[in-house]
Order: structure tokens, then C-alpha cells, then sequence
């Protein structure tokens, strides 16, 4: 796979191994996805941020191969099935572009602000890894998202999808992804991403948001980009300016006793 650097790509070499591969063949790919996996979080440990790896390029094909299928050791079937699954599902949705939407140094710098006001990494991802994929390319529906699975324990972890904005226009790269790491710490708090914590309620009746006619989630994540946007590294970069100050202090404080009390 070390030729293949689009989603595009992949998507051709999914259909051709579906149509050609052993599992014997199956297996040798999964060891050489997991050997690639296990020198991601290596590097990521000797980058000093251990609990996410930041990729583009074949990197994340394969690593996006690696993270959503889930080998069968003794079922040939079902692993064509799911590489057929994902091969379609990439074909439908995702379509290449040249754009450069953001860089890894952007991606880096933003994870780090999260990681030094929130101990994001010790306190939400704990033993868990976060991959962030920049894909040079844009979804059918969505500028970004939070990709979830289940882990062996039984909990649910997501990876974040960063792809070519062109939906949300007013978005900043820097928002977008803050707005993700919302929906990990959603996760985090309550085990799943459509449920938020029961006393975010509460915040939005001070603030004045009818909580029951707002997509309360989207709502919980756009709070927690705000909680952030407001450091002076990333205020130039805030497409909040028209939220109250207040507002934004609020939302630093009822993040700040959430994740500290994890």
C-alpha cells in the first residue's frame, strides 16, 4: 500500500484486493497495517503528544484502512465484505481535490492549546489514541467529523476527519477541529456522542438558548471551540466574535470542571 496516497486510490485498491485476495493475503495486510499503526504511536510518543498522531497521505490511507476494518482471522467472506463496504462508501462520498485546507504544523499548534488548558490528552483521551486524518479531499456531506468506534473494552473512541471545508464557509480550519475534539469530550463525559452531560442544561439556560429547540450536541461542541478560540494564539482565527465574553468565560469554566473532574 505504499504507493497509494488519495482516497481515490484506496478506493481501487479495496475493489482489487476484494476481487483477487486470499486470506492469506488478508492477514498479511492487516500485519502490515498494524505494523505501520504500531510506528504511528512510536512517533507520536517520541513527538511527546502520546495520545494522537496527526496524518496525511498514505499514512492515513492506511491508517484509515486500519481503524475502520475490523479483521476477520478465520472469515474471507466477511473481510471482502467490509473492503467492499468501505470501497463504496469512499467512491459515494468523498471526492479528491488539490485544495490545502490545513497543515499538520496548524493541527499540531491547536492540539497542543487544547492539551495545555484542558490536559486534553491525560484527562480525555487517557489510554485511548486519537488519529486526525487530513484527507485532500472533500465529503458528500460533512467539512469534518468525528468517526466512532468501539474499543476492546467495550467503551466507544473516535478519530477525527478532516476534509476540504465546503459547507460551512464562516468555519476557520482552527474552529473546526476544536468543534471535534467537542464531540470527543461529549464522548468522554457521557459514552456516547448524541447524549450530552445532563447539567449542560444549565448553561444554556443561562446564556439563553432554548435547549430544546437547538441541536444540543453541535451545541456542547461549538461550546467547547469557544472555550479556546479566545487564546491569543488562536483569536485571529475565532469566527465567534459576536458571542459575549461572558459567554465565552462560562463555557472555559464548565469545561475546566468537567474534564478536570473525569
Amino acid at each position: 500500500m505504499s504507493e497509494i496516497t488519495k482516497l481515490s486510490e484506496l478506493a481501487v485498491y479495496l475493489k482489487y484486493a476484494v476481487a483477487t485476495y486470499s486470506q492469506h493475503d488478508y492477514e498479511q495486510l492487516h500485519q502490515e497495517l498494524r505494523a505501520r499503526y504500531e510506528q504511528q504511536i512510536m512517533e507520536a510518543f517520541m513527538d511527546h503528544h502520546p495520545g494522537w498522531s496527526v496524518v496525511e497521505g498514505n499514512t492515513a490511507c492506511m491508517m484509515y484502512l486500519y481503524r475502520n476494518w475490523v479483521f476477520a482471522k478465520k472469515e474471507e467472506e466477511e473481510n471482502a465484505a467490509q473492503l467492499v463496504d468501505l470501497a463504496d462508501d469512499l467512491i459515494e462520498n468523498y471526492e479528491d481535490c488539490e485544495e490545502e485546507f490545513l497543515t499538520a504544523e496548524t493541527v499540531v499548534k491547536t492540539m497542543c492549546i487544547a492539551d495545555q488548558i484542558y490536559d486534553f490528552s491525560q484527562r480525555i483521551l487517557k489510554d485511548q489514541h486519537l488519529f486526525i486524518f487530513m484527507f485532500q479531499a472533500k465529503h458528500e456531506k460533512e467539512d469534518s467529523f468525528c468517526r466512532c468506534m468501539t474499543t476492546s473494552d467495550s467503551s466507544v473512541a473516535a478519530d477525527i476527519y478532516m476534509l476540504v471545508s465546503h459547507k460551512d464557509l464562516e468555519a476557520t480550519p482552527q474552529s473546526m477541529l476544536l468543534h471535534e475534539l467537542g464531540h470527543y469530550v461529549n464522548i468522554a463525559l457521557t459514552g456516547n456522542p448524541e447524549i450530552p452531560p445532563e447539567d449542560f442544561a444549565l448553561v444554556t439556560s443561562l446564556i439563553g438558548v432554548n435547549y430544546d429547540n437547538c441541536d444540543v450536541t453541535e451545541f456542547f461542541a461549538h461550546c467547547f471551540a469557544m472555550s479556546l478560540l479566545n487564546e491569543p494564539e488562536l483569536l485571529n482565527v475565532n469566527p465567534f466574535k459576536t458571542v459575549p465574553l461572558n459567554h465565552k468565560q462560562m463555557f472555559r469554566t464548565y469545561f475546566q470542571y468537567k474534564i478536570q473532574n473525569l
